[in-house]
């Protein structure tokens, strides 16, 4: 009897080692395909944010600071409403899309750093190289920073895509007070530049 009790406890203990271990590797299994769904993600937004057209953004940016500094070394004078708003859309969207394409490399370089942590914990996960407890946490903080980053670059992206729009819309309005101060001409390299 006490043999058979002894018998029932060693194969309790055994079996419980054995779930104990099963539910480890669900916590590891579990995690690696979050991480790849995290990763999945991410390269998602790479590839989104590779798509902005870097060429009308950098025409652009060249035009507003061109037209930016004509107007300051020549507008002297006083403007009227009309001139004077669409200014103020010019300098408020030529600002935006310059911090856009700022802000567009330091996000590049966010998901790029990321995505290479993923990377590296998917490998500890599916090694078993980390502690469940510590692995449970960099995968949550991993979550946070790629919601975090997903977030910022779609804000980034409208905000792209209305500045822009607010750039074209403003820029007819600049051009005719351009050339009420400049003979009727554009400023020679914008001439040059093919139209936004």
């Amino acid at each position: 009897m006490i043999q058979t009790a002894k018998n029932s406890f060693l194969i309790l203990f055994f079996a419980g080692l054995v779930f104990q271990s099963c539910n480890r590797n669900d916590v590891y299994i579990g995690k690696v395909q979050s991480l790849d769904s995290l990763s999945g993600a991410i390269n998602g937004l790479v590839k989104e944010n590779d798509k902005t057209d870097t060429v009308i953004l950098e025409k652009a940016i060249s035009r507003f600071k061109q037209y930016k500094q004509f107007i300051q070394q020549n507008v002297k004078d006083t403007i009227s409403k009309t001139e004077a708003d669409f200014l103020q859309q010019f300098y408020m969207s030529g600002n935006s899309l310059e911090n856009f394409s700022l802000n567009r490399h330091s996000i590049k370089a966010r998901m790029s750093l990321i995505n290479s942590q993923i990377e590296k914990l998917k490998t500890d996960a599916k090694n078993k190289s980390i502690l469940e407890e510590k692995l449970i946490e960099f995968t949550n903080q991993e979550k946070k920073e790629a919601n975090y980053l997903i977030e910022a670059s779609q804000k980034q992206q409208q905000l792209f895509y209305t500045s822009l729009q607010e750039f074209k819309t403003s820029l007819k309005g600049v051009e005719d007070l351009i050339k009420v101060r400049n003979n009727g001409q554009l400023p020679t390299v914008i001439k040059d530049t093919l139209s936004l």
